[in-house]
């Protein structure tokens, strides 16, 4: 990850406004996917914190992780309020962190962090999670695919690696889905597609993708 990057943009995207409105993936995720009742969340890669926050005003304790920490240090402003109790800002290597010490994790929660890593990476983390997870689990993704309309723009610095602003490799839908397979997970949901995050002149296709231990 571009920690430099990302600070800076942190630094000026860390505004009430901007952190008061989940991701439509959050907002899918509390009314379709998670479970009604109180549960330990991981988010990997919580940026300014926008969905961590949401989870933590439903009264789920949310480890929010991100390397940035500007973006942390958004995350923590949010302790003197309610949802504070609940909401465990760190800054960290998502990769590679030790989750045993978490205790038991009900939801690992991702949304456009996998295509922040390498394909090394990923490959390390898959492991990590399905073993960090306690039995029945879950695994939410949303990521940009291979088809979204920004690949191939930019710098190629990889297997559909490209960077513009800032470096994203594209998923491999077909590929990633193997994988995680591979890995032990079952598959509990699966889109992939366009207009289910839109902002302004951005209407990527995305890969929706919900994993039980």
């Amino acid at each position: 990850m571009d920690k430099k990057y990302w600070n800076n943009y942190y630094h000026q995207h860390g505004k009430d406004q901007e952190i008061s409105i989940c991701s439509t993936f959050a907002d899918f995720c509390v009314k379709q996917i998670f479970p009604k009742k109180s549960v330990k969340i991981v988010e990997l890669g919580s940026g300014n914190g926008r969905d961590a926050i949401h989870f933590a005003h439903q009264k789920m304790s949310v480890i929010a992780i991100d390397q940035s920490t500007a973006a942390i240090d958004i995350e923590k402003k949010e302790l003197h309020h309610e949802a504070g109790k609940y909401l465990h800002p760190k800054a960290l290597d998502f990769v590679r962190e030790d989750y045993s010490k978490y205790g038991a994790i009900d939801i690992f929660y991702s949304r456009f962090t996998i295509h922040s890593i390498t394909k090394e990476e990923e490959e390390l983390l898959l492991p990590n999670i399905y073993q960090s997870l306690k039995k029945n689990g879950l695994f939410c993704i949303e990521v940009r695919t291979i088809k979204d309309p920004l690949y191939g723009v930019g710098e190629c610095c990889g297997e559909n690696t490209y960077k513009t602003d800032h470096k994203r490799r594209f998923i491999n839908s077909k590929i990633f889905l193997e994988d995680v397979l591979r890995v032990g997970f079952e598959l509990v949901y699966f889109i992939e597609k366009n207009d289910l995050s839109v902002y302004a002149d951005d209407n990527p296709v995305l890969m929706r993708i919900i994993l039980k231990k």
